[in-house]
């Protein structure tokens, strides 16, 4: 009796998975694809990718990050007025309502439950499919994205970015920016996400 539990068991643990991921295979094929070209991207080392296929890959089809850039896409602001944003995210001197509302939402706030849980991570923002803000850990230099390698890497591409190594002075240690694709249930890219990561605390 125990012999037939005991297979019964292992057989539940090993097919579950397989029957989890036989449901949404557009999604598999992306995640795979994503997990290919970080390991094969040149500006990485070993390090940082294990990191990035272990804690920031599974970001990738995140439910509050799908929500948040599905909500953002579906308003069709244009890009007009997001470039407006931008400037005006630029060239302000003093936190704007706008900032605070994009580290105070739920996508902010899941950001930073990563920043919380794993010390390598040093900041990070989701954006839209037309490279807006939706949400972040810490504050980006600027709201729209869409003229960046990060936006076109992911969103277009629907691929990874690893960003080249630069130091960072306020915390006296060398940093570098990954970006994947936020990936929709039906495998569907909406948008993406960046993380930077203090190399010293992998």
């Amino acid at each position: 009796m125990k012999k037939i539990l005991a297979i019964v068991v292992i057989s539940v643990l090993f097919a579950a998975p397989f029957a989890v991921a036989g449901e949404n295979p557009a999604v598999d094929q992306m995640i795979a694809k994503v997990t290919q070209d970080l390991n094969a991207d040149p500006g990485g080392s070993d390090k940082i990718k294990a990191f990035a296929v272990e804690k920031l890959v599974p970001f990738c089809t995140n439910k509050v990050f799908v929500e948040a850039v599905k909500s953002q896409n579906a308003k069709n602001i244009s890009l007009e007025e997001i470039k407006k944003i931008d400037k005006e995210w630029m060239e302000a001197e003093e936190e704007l309502p706008i900032m605070t509302a994009l580290l105070d939402n739920p996508c902010g706030k899941e950001l930073q439950a990563l920043g919380q849980a794993e010390m390598a991570v040093s900041k990070g923002f989701v954006f839209d499919n037309q490279g807006a803000t939706v949400g972040s850990f810490g504050i980006p230099n600027d709201y729209w994205q869409g003229d960046e390698g990060k936006y076109t890497r992911t969103v277009k591409d629907h691929s990874i970015e690893i960003g080249p190594i630069k130091f960072d002075k306020a915390e006296n240690t060398q940093l570098q920016h990954l970006a994947f694709p936020v990936i929709d249930e039906d495998g569907t890219v909406v948008g993406g996400f960046l993380i930077g990561i203090f190399l010293d605390k992998l």
